[in-house]
């Protein structure tokens, strides 16, 4: 059984079953972190910690340990989903080869705009946008710099987007730095799924797909299940040809667990059979 403690320097976790530092980083839900000789250097909006993992054993250093224990979700019984979700046949290799992936908590501010930059992109091209847009209107720390606070973000123009790398998208983040206020974000964690998922297409640049992963990483909704072309490779049938048609059945098949399931697939996908799931 995973064991948390935790103190003013940072937080151990014994036991980790179902905790994988490595996949849980790695599986496209998080953009700014960065390997280091023995772990991880993990960036999440004013915050950071530095994370290593020994077989059960994973020890995370921080000066803000409450944060952490939140952003790695440590209060959350990833055993016993893990045990649900692979109770449907079709999904018992993708659980036990992902059992180690969780979900995190993240800062929603930063996943609306993470996502609209990742649109259409690729993790690295991603990851240089939002380091270079850290660069130039967040704040230097000794560890690195900050994700910009909403009012810093604001600061930049959409012509300073477009130089820092952004390209098309460079009016949605101008327009959606404008449009998510604190007030925004509060409605979208107060509001059932369905519900914040149509207010987050109001934004410039939110399509459903992006929507979907701000609802799972940034807003802690598991009844979602973004589908990118990666899981329409891995589930597309005669019958689920579409993308929508895949969401609509396997968020019915998986109900509150569809998130972890869609990351289960997507990181078996991607990194065991390289394009097919085996039904």
């Amino acid at each position: 059984m995973m064991k948390v403690t935790k103190t003013k320097s940072g937080i151990t976790v014994t036991g980790a079953e179902c905790f994988d530092l490595a996949e849980t980083l790695e599986c496209g839900q998080i953009f700014r972190f960065t390997p280091t000789a023995d772990g991880y250097s993990v960036f999440s909006a004013d915050k950071h910690c530095f994370a290593r993992q020994a077989g059960d054993l994973i020890e995370i250093t921080t000066d803000t340990p409450d944060y952490f224990e939140r952003f790695f979700a440590l209060d959350r019984d990833c055993a016993a989903e893990y045990r649900t979700l692979r109770a449907f046949p079709e999904l018992t290799e993708a659980a036990d080869d992902s059992r180690g992936v969780r979900l995190l908590r993240q800062d929603p501010f930063e996943m609306i705009i993470s996502f609209i930059i990742s649109a259409n992109n690729n993790i690295p091209r991603i990851k240089g946008i939002i380091e270079r847009i850290c660069r130039r209107a967040g704040e230097e720390r000794e560890w690195g710099y900050t994700f910009p606070t909403r009012e810093a973000i604001c600061t930049l123009s959409a012509q300073d987007f477009a130089g820092l790398g952004a390209g098309y998208r460079a009016p949605y983040l101008f327009e959606a730095a404008r449009t998510v206020t604190e007030e925004f974000v509060a409605d979208l964690l107060a509001s059932d799924t369905a519900t914040a998922t149509k207010k987050l297409l109001t934004v410039k640049g939110v399509g459903p797909k992006v929507a979907d992963c701000i609802m799972l990483f940034g807003l802690g909704k598991g009844d979602t299940f973004p589908v990118d072309t990666w899981m329409i490779q891995a589930l597309r049938t005669e019958e689920l040809s579409t993308a929508q048609r895949i969401r609509a059945y396997y968020l019915e098949r998986y109900g509150g667990l569809a998130g972890l399931a869609q990351q289960y697939i997507y990181h078996y996908n991607r990194n065991v059979i390289g394009g097919k799931v085996k039904k």
